[in-house]
């Protein structure tokens, strides 16, 4: 680099000899692994015409320098483009790939490189406060945890502190206790705060402020000019940062955009996800259309990828791919449903209902209580994959539902299918007893056997200095987005919490940071759902209606 620093670089090439156009994954975990649980090995690009260029990033491994989570990635990403565009064995035609912090790599250097020519992140951030750390303010403790941890386990491997080394591992192989550990701010012990120095700074930088929009790609979507392939899955955890990174470049037309989503979590990307297995068209072909991809931008071969439609879409319940122009597709209609019960809404032995007529009378609030020391369970969803504790994916929500601190809202079943695409909403009034309260939803395809899968959801956090008893506050959650058929005879769910641990923090509901709360601050607090005339509580479902999608294909 310009500054001294050596970065280790692989480089695979064809026995040729022949310069070919370069493809480069920039990436903390390991060059030597090169993403082998998304991609295929360097050797089948090589086969395909193509150079792969493997880095470690600086701090990391073989790499020299410190690591500082996305400082220096854009400035090492252009100046290794640009160095590979300078080689003999390169055509000077450079593309990028790889997903997650490898994703983050592409998209920094690409605000700074002139020479790249093309790039395609997946399930990456548009910005590390907001999506990555953090959701509409609340910490995605079980992703941060892990993730620090296992980047803190690699760093005491590179010093060579085997007592370092061993007490990382003994945090990642008891994920339980380390989610449940209080007060978060202490969750790694002091010894290991040197190896992940940055952990502090994320938990003191709650709101999106100047420290993160310094690396943020957000911020420089202007500098990006090249077309990019956007790879995203439904029940992925930074699903809505990578359709935003889609929809602002693709909205400023400099370059071609695409856009691919489909019903996978973060990794491996397989028909099987959760407890759902979504046939044969859901298998990972991302190797595949990457090669069209990238032939067609940095090889210039006329192959018609950039004649297809831009957007393609996996539609879960009926498994199959359609293609649309636009993320989100322009021909969707809402489909309302009101939450409706007598008050006793609580568990699935409840009476909530959903249903089809907003109230037109009063009718008794649902009230639920909320106990941090005993906060509802993440099952499935998108906040990572610890399969013991918070398994990604589908899953049957049953367990959960039998709570009594858990409203459960039911459709009748549904006398013809019903498609949505885009972004559910909830608009429910509520109120609570705490001076800081969280609301979680959760939309659920009920299916006729009565398994409950969940769909997307959403939390918000609210907090007033004042407290929110006896204040009834209209309460907007827009729920990540997802594209689902609700066939014949299944049913539309609502679920309403107050937590969802460990995917998210607790709220301690004492009013103080939750990261500084400790056991005896935990605080249970009576929150409250309003359904009457007067604060019509409601889901809202982005219905494809009259959209007519092109014929099945493969993404």
């Amino acid at each position: 680099m310009s500054d001294g620093t050596t970065l280790a670089t692989d480089v695979y090439l064809p026995s040729d000899g022949r310069p070919v156009p370069a493809l480069l994954l920039r990436t903390p975990y390991d060059k030597r692994d090169v993403e082998s649980q998304a991609y295929a090995h360097p050797a089948w690009y090589v086969a395909h015409g193509f150079a792969i260029v493997s880095q470690d990033v600086r701090g990391r491994w073989r790499s020299e320098g410190e690591f500082e989570p996305f400082a220096n990635e854009g400035r090492d990403g252009a100046e290794t483009i640009a160095w590979i565009a300078r080689q003999p064995w390169c055509d000077g035609a450079v593309g990028t790939f790889g997903f997650s912090y490898p994703g983050a790599t592409q998209m920094l250097a690409a605000s700074e490189s002139s020479e790249l020519k093309a790039m395609a992140p997946a399930m990456t951030g548009s910005s590390y406060c907001e999506g990555w750390t953090y959701r509409n303010g609340v910490l995605k403790l079980a992703f941060i945890l892990t993730w620090v941890a296992g980047l803190g386990k690699d760093q005491a491997v590179r010093a060579g502190d085997l007592q370092a080394v061993s007490d990382f591992e003994a945090l990642l192989e008891d994920p339980e206790r380390l989610f449940s550990s209080l007060p978060v701010r202490e969750a790694f012990p002091a010894h290991l705060l040197p190896y992940v120095p940055y952990f502090q700074d994320w938990l003191s930088h709650r709101e999106y402020d100047d420290f993160w929009r310094r690396h943020s790609p957000m911020e420089r979507y202007d500098e990006m000019r090249v077309p990019a392939l956007h790879i995203a899955g439904w029940y992925d955890l930074f699903l809505e940062a990578t359709l935003d990174n889609y929809t602002a470049l693709a909205s400023r037309g400099r370059a071609q955009q695409m856009l691919v989503v489909g019903p996978w979590f973060h990794m491996p990307w397989s028909q099987r996800v959760g407890e759902l297995d979504f046939g044969e068209a859901a298998r990972n072909d991302v190797d595949e259309l990457q090669r069209r991809f990238f032939e067609r931008w940095l090889s210039g071969i006329d192959n018609g990828i950039d004649r297809e439609a831009p957007v393609r879409l996996f539609v879960l319940g009926i498994n199959r791919w359609v293609h649309h122009e636009s993320w989100p597709p322009r021909c969707i209609e809402p489909r309302t449903f009101y939450l409706q019960s007598d008050g006793r809404a609580a568990s699935l032995n409840g009476t909530g209902r959903l249903v089809s007529s907003p109230p037109d009378t009063a009718s008794a609030a649902d009230g639920f209580p909320a106990n941090p020391r005993s906060p509802v369970a993440s099952l499935g969803g998108r906040g990572g994959d610890v399969p013991a504790v918070t398994p990604a994916g589908p899953v049957d929500q049953r367990s959960e539902e039998l709570r009594n601190d858990v409203l459960v809202f039911t459709s009748d079943p549904l006398d013809e299918a019903l498609t949505m695409i885009g972004y559910p909403e909830a608009r429910v009034f509520v109120a609570s007893s705490a001076p800081s309260a969280d609301f979680v939803a959760r939309l659920v395809d009920v299916y006729p056997d009565g398994r409950a899968i969940n769909l997307c959801d959403g939390i918000e956090r609210v907090v007033s200095a004042n407290g929110v008893s006896g204040t009834v506050i209209e309460l907007v959650l827009r729920l990540s987005p997802i594209a689902n058929c609700f066939e014949t005879g299944h049913c539309v769910r609502l679920e309403i919490a107050g937590s969802d641990f460990p995917t998210h923090e607790r709220n301690p509901h004492c009013g103080m940071d939750p990261v500084d709360a400790t056991s005896l601050d935990l605080q249970i607090a009576s929150h409250f759902v309003f359904h009457d005339a007067d604060h019509p509580s409601q889901i809202s479902l982005p219905v494809d209606r009259t959209c007519q999608p092109a014929e099945e294909q493969t993404a």
